[in-house]
């Protein structure tokens, strides 16, 4: 039987999820409040679907009547398919119950129109006196369904005042969870958010060291940390890269495993970042390099100078546009940082040279 003790393939569940133990707390708690809902976003493969079912799974197992109905928003770009998949979510929730019920009821959700559609998580815990979780994966994709007749506010007024349901929001582009939930402040009155950031270095060092350890491999401190220079704190990136040192017959990891892994490893992704910078313009592509150095005052005549940006002013409106990409996050105190850890290593030492 092959040993895979990186897998990167599927959720982590578990002993195998790695640290997060203050965020698996919040969303407990948070979903132990009735009729508390989550918002919790971060970056591709930053571990929200791991920490959701995980608390989710723990949570059915206390309470066998919970209603789970996960709804992918991934392919919504119109209302229309939206309120097609609202429907079929809602038949599919109802058909569930009814399986499970002693009085079996019917809700004709084909007749009821649409200003209606989206009580129907109330009417559901109501009828079936069991608590309901909707999970939606990939929100932010609602607001290109936005349009003249359907305002994500809508959405706030029905949900708001459902009975016995909670909400789970998830998405992958920060930028766009956090224009919804910040600063349009839609469902605000029912929701707690939480934003996946990247794991620490020691979290992520001693799981790599630990685990090759567990496993017959011998792997130095120096090794581990350029591991982690490489990955960040993405644990996805960081299996691959363990994966693929751990695939070589040997049974010291050194450097130069680590940097045939590398290589393996960016083969695989510089496309899809190679595609990002086709996207960018000049100034885009030069505020990037500035934040890639470490540059916090983008806007000070110095790093207009050196980055050849025009002004304060259009440092502003590109930094914009880079959020608006997805390729960047700024925090509370302007600071930006490159989402993806991996399209930043490769920028900083393959690119920006």
């Amino acid at each position: 039987m092959i040993i895979h003790p990186f897998s990167y393939d599927k959720i982590a569940a578990g002993s195998s999820i790695v640290g997060r133990e203050a965020e698996l707390a919040f969303i407990t708690d948070v979903l132990e409040k009735g009729g508390r809902s989550l918002t919790l976003y971060g970056g591709p493969r930053s571990g929200k679907e791991t920490l959701v079912t995980e608390v989710l799974e723990k949570r059915k197992k206390q309470h066998h009547n919970l209603i789970v109905c996960r709804i992918d928003l991934f392919n919504v770009r119109s209302y229309e398919t939206f309120a097609r998949i609202w429907r079929e979510s809602m038949r599919a929730c109802a058909q569930e119950v009814n399986r499970h019920a002693l009085l079996p009821f019917d809700i004709a959700i084909d007749d009821i129109p649409d200003n209606k559609i989206f009580d129907l998580p109330g009417v559901i815990a109501a009828e079936s006196a069991a608590p309901v979780i909707i999970w939606f994966k990939e929100f932010q994709n609602l607001l290109a369904a936005e349009n003249d007749t359907f305002r994500m506010e809508q959405l706030d007024k029905a949900w708001s005042r459902q009975k016995g349901v909670s909400f789970i929001f998830t998405g992958s582009c920060i930028n766009a969870m956090k224009s919804i939930f910040e600063e349009r402040k839609c469902f605000y009155g029912i929701t707690r958010s939480l934003e996946l950031l990247p794991l620490d270095r020691k979290t992520v060092c001693d799981y790599i060291r630990q685990t090759f350890l567990r496993f017959g491999r011998v792997i130095e401190m120096e090794e581990v940390m350029a591991i982690h220079e490489i990955a960040g704190g993405n644990m996805w990136y960081v299996k691959q890269l363990c994966d693929f040192c751990y695939s070589m017959p040997a049974g010291y990891i050194n450097r130069n495993l680590v940097n045939q892994s590398r290589e393996k490893l960016l083969a695989l992704h510089v496309p899809r970042f190679k595609a990002v910078l086709f996207d960018l313009t000049p100034n885009q592509e030069n505020l990037l390099h500035a934040i890639v150095d470490g540059v916090r005052k983008c806007s000070s005549s110095e790093t207009l100078e050196r980055y050849h940006l025009n002004s304060s002013a259009g440092v502003a409106r590109v930094k914009e546009a880079l959020q608006k990409k997805e390729v960047i996050t700024v925090d509370a105190e302007d600071g930006a940082r490159i989402i993806d850890p991996l399209f930043e290593y490769w920028l900083r030492n393959y690119y920006f040279i």
